[in-house]
């Protein structure tokens, strides 16, 4: 079964939305960029919302004192790392905050993603796949050579395997058509001009939901 993350909620009614259609989990940017909120602010976002998807934390290079001052006002469920951190460092925040931690990783790039999940694994619960990009961090909105994906999930193993980067309603079911995403993030996938879009959302929600209900009546008649 795929489940399906949005990332870069900065408003209630978008994150309103996201709850009442089910979507799996939400992103929330802590790192400076466009779609970046402060830890008050998500704090008051998710109590303005109860019964919210999972929230999942995204930062890049934090601090320790940056994640506990973002974990003492906003419920995360999930950190999720998206800069050079270390193994050392995920096994840190993972002990010091008892929450699972995501590592994210660049594909596209000089370093070569699959053999960097063997210094992570044991440590981190989900590997995210993002186009490598050297002006950022994450975020991209670039699509990466999809081919790779089955040699990125073999080296995850045990682990969840997230893809993002370029996946919009147009594409997303020629990804899961393909290959099997555990878990699919978007974000400029369902934007216009900057912000998350309600129709767009709605419209890649409805595609996830129908692949999902084809593949069980495959199965089903299997």
């Amino acid at each position: 079964m795929t489940r399906l993350k949005i990332c870069g909620i900065k408003r209630a009614e978008a994150l309103a939305l996201l709850k009442e259609l089910e979507v799996d989990y939400v992103g929330l940017v802590f790192a400076p960029s466009k779609r970046q909120v402060d830890a008050q602010t998500a704090g008051q976002l998710l109590a303005a919302v109860p019964g919210h998807p999972p929230a999942v934390g995204v930062f890049v290079n934090p601090t320790m004192e940056e994640l506990e001052e973002v974990l003492s006002e906003a419920p995360l469920w999930v950190i999720q790392l998206h800069g050079q951190e270390t193994p050392q460092f995920c096994q840190q925040v993972r002990e010091r905050f008892a929450i699972p931690v995501w590592k994210a990783l660049a594909v596209g790039g000089e370093a070569d993603a699959a053999q960097a999940i063997q210094s992570y694994r044991g440590i981190v619960s989900a590997f995210l796949f993002d186009t490598y990009d050297p002006s950022q961090a994450g975020g991209t909105g670039k699509k990466f050579s999809w081919e790779q994906i089955p040699t990125l999930q073999a080296a995850c193993e045990e682990a969840d395997c997230i893809i993002a980067g370029g996946i919009h309603a147009e594409n997303v079911g020629e990804l899961l058509g393909q290959y099997q995403a555990g878990i699919v993030d978007v974000s400029s996938g369902v934007e216009t001009d900057g912000e998350k879009d309600a129709e767009k959302i709605k419209t890649l929600v409805e595609r996830v939901k129908a692949h999902e209900q084809h593949s069980n009546n495959y199965a089903s008649r299997a």
